[in-house]
């Protein structure tokens, strides 16, 4: 394996406003990417800035490219450095972790021959005002105004300014723990227990070129975790982590203190 770090050249940079067109063009990148490659057996990367990772006055993309192969073909567009990822993992160490991942669940539907996907933050938000409206019987008027959010507030439990902030508040919880839990129990698949872990960024990024509503939602996770099965993690950091995986996500970069694990 093979980690790169991939970013526009000076000269570009000087000259163009690729940045700007880079941003948040999602299908373009991968693509743009895939030409630093000879073969065709693939790679994950993960989207960062210059001037976060380098402290460049400039506000650049940076990519972090993790590949079979070794980059080979020359590009007039990057600059890339590359080396070698052979990491050793012992089973019980602690790394520090950052992950940007596409969380979504798939839940049967009775009227469709195939389970249906979700994205995991708009399925526990809804999941959370259907179970607050049977609490408080009022499935019968949800059904029939539509708004489950609006039925809830008219309620007496969440009446007034407090009464919006509390249902707010509970909701954010029960995001937050459905954005946990989907990351914990892939740790349970891929050798990894988390041992702290903070969720944030939920971003959705357009994919105008596969259609008009097509595109995928994001989740920053950063955090430390435990490796439970060495064989296990090692094939997840090749595999890389959930959907999405061509536009970005599934990367997980690994640190022992402040140093990225590859020896």
């Amino acid at each position: 394996m093979f980690l790169s770090r991939v970013k526009v050249t000076e000269s570009v940079a000087e000259k163009s406003q690729l940045g700007l067109l880079l941003k948040d063009h999602t299908y373009g990148v991968h693509r743009l990417l895939w030409d630093l490659f000879s073969d065709t057996s693939g790679f994950l990367y993960r989207e960062e800035t210059t001037k976060e990772q380098l402290n460049t006055p400039r506000n650049l993309p940076l990519y972090y490219v993790l590949s079979k192969s070794q980059p080979d073909k020359p590009s007039l567009l990057f600059d890339v450095e590359t080396k070698p990822f052979t990491p050793t993992l012992v089973t019980g160490e602690s790394l520090l972790f950052k992950l940007r991942a596409n969380p979504i669940i798939a839940k049967k539907n009775p009227d469709k021959k195939h389970s249906q996907r979700h994205d995991v933050i708009m399925n526990a938000q809804r999941d959370f005002l259907i179970n607050a409206c049977h609490e408080r019987s009022l499935e019968t008027i949800a059904k029939n105004k539509g708004s489950l959010q609006k039925v809830l507030l008219s309620h007496e439990d969440f009446s007034g300014k407090d009464g919006v902030r509390s249902l707010k508040k509970k909701m954010d919880l029960a995001i937050e723990s459905a954005v946990h839990n989907w990351l914990s129990k892939r740790g349970d698949l891929y050798g990894f227990e988390l041992e702290s872990v903070q969720a944030t960024s939920y971003r959705w990024h357009a994919l105008p070129e596969k259609g008009k509503t097509a595109g995928f939602s994001s989740i920053d996770y950063e955090g430390r975790l435990k490796v439970t099965s060495s064989i296990l993690f090692t094939q997840m950091l090749v595999d890389g982590l959930g959907p999405s995986k061509a536009f970005g996500c599934g990367l997980m970069l690994i640190r022992r203190n402040q140093s990225l694990v590859n020896r």
